[in-house]
């Protein structure tokens, strides 16, 4: 079912303004997102301390502090919880993983957690060192930013008895350890596309890598349930985006649907508009979407994993989703981790896994893999304006799962 036309909410939490930039209405950022190399956090005694320091990650790792102290994993009457988490403070990855590090900071600052964050520099293999060296010392465990490094964390966690709480990796198909999602699988991001589509003939471009091909493969699934079968379904050549676009024109397309990396898709959707195609793209969720492509961008559609519904903890001023998602994961966990009564493996696993609750990117439930099974995105649309473009959620997944 389509929604109309709706702005996203505005007391009290992060909205979308003219360009796509979320500004809050309350609290305030504790401390700086983050510098390259490690960032402690310990509010367990002093509410908003944030502590930053340059220094290595597998230096910082392979110190003994009073971190890796013995006696982590039972949580008793008033201890303290110890969070950690491997993100992209650097690198590729960067932009999104210090706004995840700042919702993180957030939480713990409201919620009196001590918590970890090591930069793994937007490097997969990195990360999931980093989350295995974490992993004995932390009751809540947070993965990295970034399908890639999600599939190499869940990789060198398979076989390990820790649980990870995945809240930046929508694309993690393979093996996967005792890995909890929170976010909505990518082949979700494009449930909605039919309904906002209507009569206009898509065509499905795959994007390079893990991320764009489950994609691709959820907006053709999306679309054949819907009666309306994708009329072409093509790969992307990111140094020649206008090939697959011709494809489209071709094949008789009105729209272009896909997503994959953010460069990759703006160069596609530069083409798209040049070729008088709408487009349905992953960045078009996103605020560059707007300051990169301006007015062009207009009628185009995105997936969101947050549309604005406020939490207990609100996103940080000048952050978006990832900060979002962040704080989802880290709630989920604590319930699990209350749940559970203990922070031992095998209990938070189980926890985890019977939890239903919901958050402020939307229900939580899991099946026996710890894969998402009750969120997937909304949509927004990017609508015209006198200030600039701007998205408002034009349709949201009926209550039952993703």
């Amino acid at each position: 079912m389509v929604t109309g036309l709706r702005a996203i909410p505005t007391v009290g939490n992060p909205v979308f303004d003219r360009v796509g930039r979320p500004r809050c209405h309350a609290g305030r950022r504790r401390g700086p997102i983050g510098p390259p190399g490690v960032v402690q956090v310990d509010v367990s005694g002093q509410r908003g301390a944030v502590a930053a320091a340059r220094l290595g990650a597998d230096q910082r790792a392979r110190r003994a502090s009073s971190w890796d102290a013995p006696g982590v994993g039972t949580r008793g009457s008033g201890a303290t919880i110890r969070a950690a988490a491997a993100l992209a403070l650097s690198g590729r990855y960067g932009a999104f993983g210090r706004q995840a590090a700042a919702g993180l900071e957030a939480w713990a600052a409201a919620r009196g957690v001590r918590l970890r964050i090591e930069d793994d520099r937007s490097d997969g293999a990195r990360s999931a060192r980093l989350c295995a060296t974490l992993a004995p010392g932390a009751d809540i465990l947070l993965g990295p930013y970034g399908s890639g490094p999600g599939r190499a964390v869940a990789a060198a966690m398979a076989g390990r008895p820790e649980v990870v709480w995945n809240h930046g990796a929508a694309a993690v198909p393979g093996p996967r350890g005792r890995m909890v999602d929170v976010l909505g699988p990518a082949r979700a991001y494009w449930r909605g596309l039919p309904a906002l589509a209507g009569d206009a003939r898509v065509a499905v471009v795959r994007a390079p890598g893990g991320f764009g091909a489950e994609i691709a493969e959820g907006a053709i699934a999306a679309l054949a349930a819907a009666g309306r079968p994708a009329v072409l379904t093509a790969d992307l050549d990111p140094a020649r985006p206008e090939g697959a676009v011709g494809a489209a024109v071709a094949a008789g397309a009105d729209w272009v649907a896909g997503g994959g990396r953010m460069e990759d898709d703006l160069a596609l959707a530069r083409a798209i508009a040049a070729a008088g195609l709408r487009g349905a793209l992953v960045v078009c969720g996103v605020a560059e979407a707007g300051r990169a492509l301006g007015d062009l961008v207009a009628g185009w559609v995105g997936p969101v994993q947050w549309d604005g519904t406020p939490g207990p903890v609100p996103p940080p001023p000048g952050a978006d989703y990832p900060a979002a998602q962040a704080i989802a994961a880290a709630i989920v966990a604590a319930e699990a981790l209350e749940l559970a009564g203990s922070a031992r493996p095998d209990a938070l696993w189980d926890a985890a896994r019977a939890l239903r609750t919901r958050t402020l990117i939307g229900p939580f439930a899991v099946d026996g893999e710890g894969r998402q099974t009750a969120h997937a995105p909304a949509l927004v649309r990017w609508e015209a304006g006198p200030g600039g473009p701007a998205r408002r959620v034009a349709w949201r997944p009926a209550p039952g799962g993703a």
